[in-house]
């Protein structure tokens, strides 16, 4: 147990001087060599506007995409300055021209602050004055570990966002081709197609228009991927779960964080079940051997860049950042408790999520007599997993109901889960009437 923990502790570490590393190395090179493709994404932005309205065809609705955070990160690109290359990259300015006088404003509790120049929030305006040297106030955001840098900064050396948005968009439909075909090659049609109609619903295809949140599904992708490809030779899961956890935090923004963890933990239940039964019990240990491994790879690199900052910068951070986290909880006001799940629930499609509850509910009474006690408990053994994953995004906008209300245009895309498990619940249920009927002929 101590040898496991220590080799826990020890890639935790590595891992966090990879990132650092990382960062210090995306901030070697001048803003200037990549000053010509900020401008062209700037222009592209300006024209869009900070919020893109992109109608959604399968819905029948307008779905934001969020111009406003791919501004900042751009923003944040083009400000690094690289003579402090770790501490440009720790603090993760915007705004930030070295050749004119600023007032530069730490982090701080609350929304990031746009230029007092603005009326209100535009981060658009921002990213395009901060070229022309047009803007007097800085702001830092060193709350998150903005591990998109080490990526976004080369790309930026070549192409613009427009292109960027092509190659985003082609990444994704090659890992679901991949993903998808071996999960039909792994599960069958029917699983497959669970997983497609959950994708489908949270526009997986659509999120190559927009940087903000793609990276949560590029990490979900190739976690699906190792774990179809390696599940036989898979001897330490836990590990698993810890290093996408750590990724999930460096690379993300806070937008759906928990599709890394519980999307891939949907496959890893399937491919267990396929190999044998599941009792409740073990189900409960697969949850711990994956949930709190996944919770401290992200929490710990979390905490870890407060951590950081502080000792090496003393910027008093990680009481900024515990602030910050009462007030994603919380709000500056108060808001109704189911609010943010309605918010978020408008976003999927309810009237089919209502169809499969009620064929679901049809189904178990037809498959299950009412005095056969264990055959009700047979079935519930069987679909616990995934009717636990179900709720998992309701309890989360429960918790996080700042967050969660305000930002429901990209916050919704956690009930990916949800969509996948429902249909996923009906199929085991289905599999368990042939194999009653089954046995009942061969009696």
């Amino acid at each position: 147990m101590l040898k496991r923990i220590l080799k826990y502790i020890i890639t935790f570490i590595s891992i966090i001087i990879l990132f650092i590393g990382l960062l210090t190395v995306s901030a070697l090179f001048p803003s200037k060599y990549i000053k010509n493709n900020v401008k062209a994404s700037s222009e592209l932005l300006n024209s869009e506007g900070n919020r893109r309205n992109t109608y959604i065809f399968l819905k029948l609705i307008t779905i934001q995409f969020d111009n406003y955070t791919d501004a900042l990160m751009l923003n944040t690109a083009y400000s690094i300055d690289n003579s402090t290359p770790l501490y440009s990259s720790f603090v993760a300015r915007k705004n930030y021209v070295p050749t004119i006088e600023q007032t530069i404003y730490e982090d701080s509790v609350g929304e990031l602050h746009s230029a007092s120049k603005y009326q209100g929030h535009n981060e658009v305006g921002e990213l395009n004055d901060t070229l022309n040297e047009d803007i007097n106030e800085s702001f830092e955001y060193a709350r998150y570990w903005h591990g998109y840098l080490t990526l976004l900064r080369p790309i930026l050396l070549i192409f613009s966002l427009s292109q960027i948005r092509i190659i985003l968009t082609i990444i994704f439909i090659l890992l679901a081709i991949i993903v998808f075909m071996n999960i039909y090659k792994k599960l069958g049609l029917y699983y497959m197609l669970a997983f497609l109609l959950g994708f489908l619903g949270v526009e997986y295809f659509y999120m190559g228009l927009s940087m903000q949140g793609c990276f949560i599904f590029i990490i979900t992708m190739i976690f699906i991927e190792i774990i179809l490809k390696r599940y036989d030779k898979i001897k330490d899961i836990s590990i698993y779960f810890l290093i996408i956890g750590m990724f999930t935090n460096f690379l993300d923004f806070l937008t759906n964080p928990l599709i890394t963890l519980f999307v891939p933990l949907i496959l890893y239940f399937l491919l267990k079940q396929k190999e044998n039964k599941l009792s409740i019990k073990e189900c409960i240990i697969i949850f711990l051997k994956t949930g709190i491994p996944w919770v401290l790879g992200y929490g710990l690199t979390w905490l870890s860049k407060w951590v950081l900052v502080d000792i090496i910068f003393n910027k008093n951070l990680l009481k900024t950042a515990l602030g910050q986290v009462l007030y994603r909880t919380n709000g500056s006001w108060k808001i109704n408790k189911t609010l943010p799940i309605t918010q978020n629930l408008q976003y999927i499609l309810i009237p089919i999520i209502v169809d499969i509850v009620y064929i679901l509910f049809i189904k178990l009474y037809k498959t299950t007599d009412k005095n056969n006690k264990t055959g009700i408990k047979n079935i519930f053994t069987n679909i616990f997993p995934y009717l636990a994953i179900a709720i998992v995004p309701y309890i989360w906008y429960f918790i996080i109901k700042d967050h969660s209300y305000k930002h429901s245009f990209f916050t919704y895309r956690e009930q990916i889960m949800t969509l996948i498990s429902i249909p996923i619940v009906y199929l085991k249920i289905l599999e368990l009437q042939e194999v009653k009927e089954l046995n009942e002929k061969n009696e």
